[in-house]
């Protein structure tokens, strides 16, 4: 997660990987999750750079699979618990305390660039997506994930701004045609799209219980309308 202000970073830290743990954040998060991975296509021994990488849930997860994996985000605080879990699981990340609009590493240096619930954050993701494609290597991927604009969590999360601060005030949640024509802006070529989460965020144990049903049911009837949109992508060529 990649945040924008510093006070969000220590009020967010300590409590991020809570939401994990609850029955709705696990059924969001198995789908979510199997979308990203699956974009990914992920081998061992490749080079990935997580782009708010906020407490290493998917670095942790690209660790696992083989990866050599550098985690970049703005909060120190963040990191820190990244680099736990990784340390806790006996794996090895590498870390950067850094902005997406201006990653430190070396052109083509990467086979895969990720960024989950980021660009929602960064005051200027063209410049961010543009060095993703940067840092990638000629035959190397990105994978996007973002909130959908057009979802009920989405409204949820307005409708609570509206009476409460919390950080989704200053968020962009995106469309899957604004995504795509982000990519391509920036020299990059969208090839799959998956749209998951289609269930309203009720908390309910009984709902929950048969989430996975009813998921499947409004995927097929809204199959725009999830929660989470992933995308991923490859370079531009001359052939595009």
């Amino acid at each position: 997660m990649y945040l924008v202000a510093r006070h969000d970073f220590k009020d967010l830290a300590a409590s991020y990987d809570a939401w994990y743990q609850t029955p709705l954040g696990a059924v969001a998060h198995a789908l979510e999750r199997n979308a990203v991975l699956a974009l990914a296509d992920a081998k061992p021994g490749e080079r990935a750079v997580d782009i708010g990488c906020g407490t290493g849930i998917y670095a942790l997860e690209l660790a696992r699979q083989g990866l050599r994996v550098i985690g970049v985000d703005p909060s120190i605080e963040m990191i820190a618990i990244a680099r736990e879990k990784l340390r806790e699981a006996g794996l090895v990340g590498f870390w950067v305390c850094g902005s997406a609009e201006a990653l430190p590493f070396r052109s083509a240096s990467a086979d895969l660039a990720l960024a989950v619930t980021s660009l929602c954050f960064v005051p200027h993701p063209d410049q961010a997506v543009a060095e993703m494609r940067r840092v990638i290597a000629p035959d190397g991927r990105v994978v996007l994930g973002e909130l959908n604009r057009w979802s009920s969590w989405a409204l949820v999360r307005r409708l609570k701004g509206l009476v409460t601060d919390t950080i989704y005030n200053r968020a962009h949640f995106w469309s899957r045609t604004g995504l795509t024509r982000l990519l391509r802006r920036n020299g990059l070529v969208p090839r799959a799209v998956r749209i998951v989460i289609h269930i309203p965020p009720i908390r309910r144990a009984a709902f929950l219980k048969r989430a996975r049903v009813f998921d499947n049911l409004l995927r097929r009837l809204l199959p725009g309308m999830g929660a989470f949109i992933a995308v991923g992508a490859r370079r531009q060529t001359d052939d595009d």
